[in-house]
């Protein structure tokens, strides 16, 4: 049930709100001085972090590749505004 209940919030937070939680985790990892089993929570805290934030990217690529004609995509480099 509680692992149930941490989806549910990870799937409620915005892109934005899940990449700097993530680079919180990355924070802390990267620090060095956290004990080993906490070490291990965030660790698979940010891989699920990381997972969701694929998942959002993934989705607003979906998105802005129905709003382009015929499904054609402009690679960013040659894109202009």
């Amino acid at each position: 049930m509680a692992k149930k209940q941490k989806d549910d919030d990870l799937t409620a937070l915005s892109y934005e709100d899940s990449y700097t939680r993530l680079q919180e985790v990355l924070g802390r990892l990267e620090n060095g001085d956290t004990p080993l089993e906490e070490s291990l929570k965030l660790y698979a805290q940010g891989t699920q972090l990381a997972a969701h934030c694929a998942a959002k990217l993934e989705e607003a690529e979906l998105t802005v590749r129905r709003w382009q004609e015929q499904g054609e995509t402009t690679d960013f480099e040659e894109w202009r505004e």
